[in-house]
């Protein structure tokens, strides 16, 4: 069973490349070319029972050529398409344990420090004369990595596990062959700074406080962190921490009676630029 060569090509499916390419704020949004790379893994059964080399070759075209850091990218946005065609020999040797497919529920792309899931799962074909594994998946949820050029390479390492008619088979523990790296797919892929939103109410009291919300600007579902200062003029007057996109911040008991004008600066974070909003405080 010596697959060799998985073909992947990455696209954005239905009204997720509309959600995608209209977060991106004055960049083109001209799916970038289609990059290949190529990896030897060598895959072992359980108790090194059977293992052999695997030449993968995966090839792919991102929706977009640039997008945002940090952001919390929804399952379903990227989806892969598998092919690996089979010699006469390979049919044979699957025929005979009754294999009919074979899935990888850790496959996965690194991008930068971080990574992309995308399960997959397929048949092995023979309609066509010849049999090819046919398999295809979409991307869990994860988050995109710090500002700056990020390179996705193909796997360190997954887990290919056969089937058969009883359901997984025989499971293969798939890694980087000795003595070679994860090829690049796409070197150097750009991640843009989110920009940022701010706005602080407050209510007259004895003991006021400012009510804080900071929105991403660029992708809606990034609910932003980190700290907020309130200033009359040059003085601090009171401090938070973002949560989820809010912060309540109290403000100084030095603070005397009356109404002040205070400015509430978010501070940003590596993938969410900072911002400012004004409010008028009264303490009574």
């Amino acid at each position: 069973m010596n697959l060799r060569s998985i073909a992947a090509r990455t696209v954005v499916a239905g009204a997720t490349t509309a959600l995608a390419a209209g977060a991106l704020v004055g960049v083109s949004t001209t799916a970038a070319n289609a990059e290949t790379a190529s990896s030897t893994y060598t895959c072992k059964a359980p108790a090194d029972a059977y293992v052999s080399d695997f030449a993968i070759t995966v090839t792919g075209g991102l929706p977009v050529p640039q997008f945002w850091a940090g952001a919390p990218v929804p399952q379903g946005l990227v989806s892969i398409t598998v092919t690996s065609p089979l010699s006469a020999e390979q049919a044979t040797a699957l025929g005979s344990f009754g294999i009919t497919g074979a899935h990888s529920d850790d496959f996965a792309l690194g991008f930068g420090p971080s990574s992309v899931p995308v399960p997959i799962d397929g048949d092995f074909d023979s309609t066509s004369g010849s049999t090819v594994w046919a398999a295809e998946g979409s991307n869990n949820p994860f988050t995109t990595p710090n500002p700056g050029p990020n390179d996705i390479v193909l796997p360190s390492a997954f887990t290919m596990t056969t089937e058969n008619a009883g359901g997984d088979f025989l499971p293969l523990a798939c890694t980087i062959k000795e003595g070679e790296t994860a090829a690049t797919l796409v070197p150097g892929y750009v991640l843009n700074r989110q920009l940022s939103a701010t706005t602080a109410t407050s209510k007259a009291s004895k003991k006021p406080t400012i009510a804080v919300t900071v929105v991403s600007k660029s992708w809606g579902q990034t609910m932003p962190t980190g700290k907020v200062v309130a200033k009359e003029g040059k003085k601090v007057v009171g401090k938070g921490t973002v949560k989820g996109g809010k912060a309540v911040i109290k403000l100084a008991k030095t603070l005397k009676a009356g109404k002040h004008k205070v400015t509430v600066t978010y501070a940003g974070t590596p993938s969410l630029k900072g911002s400012s909003a004004k409010v008028v405080v009264t303490k009574k």
